[in-house]
């Protein structure tokens, strides 16, 4: 067969874990099958490229700002970046013009925020089986504003219910949809989208670390947070609980990047315990994990299903996470970490207290976590696939 992946970005164009997810799957299916992926790029004309079964076909979407520049635009500019995105002719004509080249047999959509989203109109016209992947929720919030503007304010608004009522006019209905968290699914299902999909939570895959990862010995609690430098990520909520954490030895390492990194760093100078580490490559993640008690995921907007949670199970390292989304389904209280209330200081200071008189069982937690993450590896993830495809085919 031969698959095609759609997603609006692709290394080395990359934010987040939506393109590492893009990625397992187009190495699982490329060991048997032809991979297409088409994804975009900031400048200059259309562009192929080749590596055994695995081609990459990069378009310029041609929009007002490229997408990994959007922190740096006013609410004006995204607004009429996102409403140009979602009439592209221009992008679905060209994607359209490579399914017919390439003759694809069936295709898997991801993120398309950047590559519009008449690309599902192109799919039903091609007649083309049809998988969509839930990664986000851009099809309910076009520039992550609810968790600034009020999750119900969102909701409600009248940009918000325009944006909504035009991304459901061009999706409608793929044959199958998956949904890495079944929060997520529900919560576009309760505004009506994807009425005679076919539909499936199915958790993210994990490329299994079988190295081992012995942690390095420590007196203190060691935390760590991984991730965009964002506010609906929690991060100024950590930072603000963490220094009222006044109980035993401990220490935060924050590592990451985005719009909030100086503020955050100017917020830490005066706590010798909080250390700011900025941006590092995945290669070192190996090492950090291994002077890691402790993960914290302490987001206050709704989440997915966060790759940093299985990276972390994956080196054998428990989670301190908020109950904001569907972030809280890949945990096991008490067994491969806690669940705090999101945005709640005192909810949080009670776990990371727990956290504290339970150190010595850390390492305990951190076995049994990666014990659970077996069952999200990324070869169980494409064997479903395949099932998956091969009932769209019948």
């Amino acid at each position: 067969m031969k698959f095609c992946l759609i997603n609006n970005l692709y290394p080395p164009y990359s934010r987040g874990g939506t393109e590492k997810i893009v990625d397992l799957i187009s190495d699982g299916f490329k060991k048997t099958d032809e991979v297409l992926i088409i994804t975009s790029k900031p400048d200059g004309d259309l562009e192929y490229s080749k590596t055994g079964n695995l081609q990459i076909c990069r378009i310029n979407p041609n929009n007002y700002y490229y997408i990994l520049d959007d922190y740096k635009q006013n609410t004006f500019k995204k607004i009429a970046w996102h409403l140009k995105d979602l009439f592209s002719k221009k992008v679905s004509k060209k994607i359209e013009e490579i399914l017919l080249n390439q003759k694809v047999d069936l295709v898997f959509t991801h993120n398309l925020k950047g590559l519009s989203l008449r690309v599902f109109k192109t799919i039903r016209k091609l007649n083309i089986p049809h998988i969509h992947t839930l990664h986000d929720y851009q099809l309910l919030d076009p520039h992550g504003s609810m968790h600034r503007l009020g999750q119900n304010l969102a909701q409600k608004g009248l940009f918000y219910r325009f944006y909504r009522y035009l991304t459901a006019k061009y999706i409608k209905s793929p044959n199958l949809v998956i949904s890495p968290s079944k929060f997520v699914l529900n919560k576009h299902l309760e505004y009506g989208f994807f009425e005679n999909s076919k539909k499936i939570a199915l958790a993210n895959p994990i490329q299994i670390n079988n190295l081992e990862n012995k942690k390095k010995p420590s007196n203190k609690l060691r935390l760590l947070y991984l991730g965009q430098i964002e506010s609906h990520k929690g991060i100024e909520f950590l930072v603000k609980s963490f220094s009222d954490f006044k109980k035993g030895e401990s220490e935060l390492n924050i590592v990451g990047d985005g719009s909030l990194l100086e503020k955050i760093k100017a917020q830490s100078k005066n706590d010798s315990r909080i250390n700011v580490l900025g941006k590092i490559p995945h290669e070192n993640l190996k090492e950090l994990f291994k002077k890691t008690d402790l993960l914290v995921v302490p987001s206050i907007w709704w989440e997915n299903s966060p790759t940093v949670i299985y990276e972390a199970y994956n080196f054998k390292t428990p989670v301190l996470v908020s109950d904001s989304g569907g972030s809280k389904e890949l945990v096991i209280d008490g067994e491969t970490g806690w669940i705090f209330e999101a945005d709640n200081k005192k909810s949080f200071l009670v776990k990371l207290n727990l956290a504290l008189n339970f150190k010595s069982k850390l390492p305990e937690m951190g076995e049994e976590s990666f014990k659970h993450v077996q069952q999200y590896s990324q070869d169980r993830y494409i064997k479903k696939l395949l099932e998956l495809c091969q009932n769209l085919k019948k």
